[in-house]
């Protein structure tokens, strides 16, 4: 009878491109979400959000235009810095 070695697939690194872009549409849209909400007055602590990307009035156009670009740059910031970081432990992984 002949052994069997199988062996699981070493995970492939994560894009860092695509990680950045992810995170950037999804930072995008969670702002533009809380801007929503700050400038319909329906949840009130979503202005503290939309202030951490612009100094601009919360419920401003203004606000959404910073904000978005603001948004978009850090989220494809922390995207690309997450999968840098994931690639990086590969090591880590169990075998």
């Amino acid at each position: 009878m002949t052994e069997i070695n199988a062996h699981a697939p070493a995970t492939p690194p994560l894009g860092v491109v695509r990680c950045a872009a992810t995170g950037a549409v999804v930072l995008a849209v969670n702002f533009a979400l809380c801007w929503a909400a700050t400038a319909l007055n329906a949840f009130p602590a979503s202005h503290m959000f939309v202030a951490l990307f612009t100094t601009a009035p919360e419920a401003s156009g203004l606000a959404l235009g910073i904000g978005l670009c603001a948004a978009l740059a850090f989220g494809a910031l922390t995207g690309a810095l997450t999968a840098m970081a994931y690639n990086l432990f590969k090591g880590l992984e169990r075998r």
